[in-house]
Parts: C-alpha cells; structure tokens; sequence
C-alpha cells in the first residue's frame, strides 16, 4: 500500500545534515543547530530514529561543543592537510581503486542532470561529497520527488555510506562526529524506509 511521506521533515533533516558534513561548525549557517544541542532538543525535536538512539546521539553531539575543538576536528576530517582517515567523496568506496571522481561521480552526475538537481556549492567539491547529497535529498524532496530519492539512495548513497560513516566514527577522536556519524545513519535508514513505502 502506498504511503505519504512528510517531504518538510526530510528536507530540514538533510539541510541539517548537509550544513554539518559540508561546513565549518563555524559557518554561521551551522550556528543554530549546535545551539539546538545544547538545549539538549534533539530526542524531542528529530524526525528520524526511536527516541533511546537519539538521546545517544544527543549525549555524544552535545559532549563537546567548544567551536575551536569542533573547529579543529572538522579541518583534520574533511579538510587536511593530513590524510583524510574517512574521506567524505562516494567515488572512494564506489571505485575498485578508491579512486575520486572516479565513474560512480560521473554517473551521479548525469542522475542530477536528469532530475536537474541544483545545490549550493560553495565550495569546489566534487558532487558526491556527502554533505552534498544530503542537500540533494534535501532539494528532491522539495520538489516532491520520493522516487528520485529512493533513487539516489539506492544508487548514489547507500552502497558506500554506512562504510564511511563507521570509518568517520573510528577517525572521529571527538564525540560531535561520532555521534553526527550516527545521526546520519539512522536518518537515511528511515528516509530510505519512508520513500519506499510511499512508492
């Protein structure tokens, strides 16, 4: 039986999403929501996961919100100058070589060209970094589009993210990460569970 979706609760999650993988926990944009932890909101107010998980989630995010330390976590994971432990690019895990912008970006490419996917890229990435495809989930379910995300879930995001979302974890060495990498996990299971249902 078909089900219908709430496409709001989606959409803010995974701008949330997007907003913590893709940017500094300086950026302004950011801001809110580590404010929002640290009212310890997140077990009442997040749409996705039983309430016991996000209240783990809640303890791990909110353990330390210090925005230097926060600052100095987020450079060594996703920016360098050091090897990235758990680079957050599909094509890594997608190729046989864990080579970037390999096919699977080419092929994502084409997806978003279909579905004429429009982010905003500030900065030079390539398109399956995952903060990005959470704002491409985030702009799909803006436009109503349940089987285009059930279509970069399938394709573009689950084959490898739950692999860079236990490397993330491991490589973390601060608990907002640790727990971001949770969070991400049981939101796009229950996404993926939603748009399937509503299909």
């Amino acid at each position: 039986m078909t089900q219908t979706i709430d496409t709001t609760d989606i959409s803010a999650s995974c701008r949330i999403l997007g907003a913590l993988f893709y940017l500094s926990p300086a950026d302004a944009s950011v801001q809110p929501f580590l404010g929002f932890l640290a009212e310890h909101a997140l077990p009442e107010a997040w749409p996705f996961g039983a309430s016991l998980e996000l209240e783990r989630v809640q303890t791990l995010m909110a353990q330390d919100l210090d925005r230097d330390r926060l600052a100095r976590a987020y450079q060594r994971l996703f920016i360098g100058p050091d090897h990235l432990e758990a680079p957050p690019w599909g094509s890594v895990y997608m190729s046989e070589d864990s080579t970037l912008c390999a096919d699977s970006l080419l092929d994502l490419r084409a997806f978003f060209a279909a579905e004429q996917v429009r982010l905003d890229m500030r900065l030079n990435e390539p398109e399956d970094h995952i903060g990005l495809l959470f704002w491409a989930i985030a702009w799909l379910a803006d436009q109503q589009s349940p089987a285009a995300i059930s279509a970069l879930l399938d394709k573009h995001m689950l084959p490898w993210s739950n692999t860079y979302f236990s490397r993330l974890a491991m490589a973390a060495e601060h608990p907002f990460y640790v727990g971001l990498s949770q969070l991400a996990s049981l939101t796009l299971d229950a996404i993926s569970d939603a748009v399937a249902q509503a299909q």
